[in-house]
């Protein structure tokens, strides 16, 4: 079966080539896809970075490379040991083995779950991979009355992060970032203080507003050498106060964030979706967190492409203008 598919060939290099796709074989799925979403971890490969170390899940170091990881889809078609789903069944879930990016891509039936109970039209919004990685932290965190978090990063993760630590008993949610409106978004969403890196000294804030405590829990979510630094030092020190680390992150490795973590001996915290015990229940977790409507999707989803603006759509990503949050890429989309 030959298919049409979006592949990084070079640096900053996106192509719409023809791609032939393997026979189905044992709990296979071949899924048409409806939608998938863009991740900033596509964006670093698409600069020509070299993203995690060997032995990494996400390990990007040459081209061709296969991107899109977000995808919902209905069943196309079926391996001969598929059990549980049917032809035409909406799925979504961990889609790891495959170019999302593509008119249709395969995965194993236990790296998904059937959507039911979609509002007609909503169908693209069930991308539940970004939602998982979500659920994930959420469910591994130990989170108590009165404790300060901290999220590094103002983008499409940590919008999601604060819809669903806005609903628990914090003395301090503090979102960090480089862009206003960004940052008037989240605070809206829930965020209790807002910094502007670019303009204040977020550490001194931080310290200011925690009384010279740090946080309890301190979230990484912006990808890069003084995001990860600024999040392991605002950790709480001698106690074991929690660091999520939720970007994909390049090979290199300054030593000061080590002196941090040694210091101040955080609990890290893995925030990719492969990383849960039990992920068919963080499949259902996100599933409900977006059926009970805790995000703003239509707010939050902000930008559709197609096979013909697959460049546009990796430009904008990259540039992050005002309005831009999150794209998806939609095959059929008008």
């Amino acid at each position: 079966m030959i298919i049409k598919s979006a592949k990084v060939t070079g640096k900053e290099k996106i192509e719409v080539v023809e791609t032939e796709l393997p026979i189905l074989k044992d709990n296979n799925i071949l899924i048409k896809v409806l939608a998938c979403g863009i991740c900033s971890t596509e964006m670093a490969v698409f600069k020509g970075q070299t993203i995690g170390v060997e032995g990494c899940s996400f390990h990007y170091k040459s081209y061709p490379a296969n991107l899109g990881h977000e995808v919902v889809g209905y069943v196309e078609d079926l391996g001969p040991k598929v059990l549980n789903l049917r032809k035409g069944d909406l799925v979504s879930g961990l889609t790891y083995s495959g170019c999302g990016l593509a008119e249709f891509v395969i995965e194993p039936e236990d790296m998904l779950i059937k959507i039911d109970q979609v509002t007609k039209g909503k169908e693209h919004q069930y991308i539940l991979e970004p939602f998982m990685a979500t659920t994930n932290i959420i469910h591994q965190l130990k989170i108590s009355f009165g404790d300060s978090v901290a999220i590094v990063g103002d983008g499409f993760m940590s919008m999601l992060l604060v819809c669903m630590l806005s609903r628990y008993p914090l003395k301090n949610l503090i979102v960090v970032g480089h862009h206003d409106w960004r940052l008037d978004l989240i605070k809206h969403l829930g965020a209790s203080v807002t910094i502007n890196s670019l303009k204040e000294n977020a550490r001194e804030i931080i310290t200011e507003v925690t009384d010279g405590s740090g946080v309890d829990i301190s979230v990484e979510y912006a990808g890069s050498r003084d995001a990860l630094i600024l999040s392991a030092s605002i950790c709480k020190a001698k106690v074991r106060s929690q660091l999520v680390l939720g970007s994909s992150y390049s090979n290199e490795t300054p030593f000061v964030i080590a002196n941090y973590l040694q210091n101040r001996a955080p609990i890290l915290v893995p925030a990719y979706p492969h990383t849960s015990k039990n992920k068919k229940k963080d499949m259902e977790r996100a599933l409900w967190a977006i059926q009970n409507s805790i995000f703003p999707l239509e707010k939050l989803l902000s930008h559709k492409f197609n096979f013909s603006d697959i460049e546009l759509a990796f430009s904008k990503n990259l540039k992050r203008e005002k309005g831009f949050i999150k794209g998806l890429f939609i095959p059929k989309y008008q």
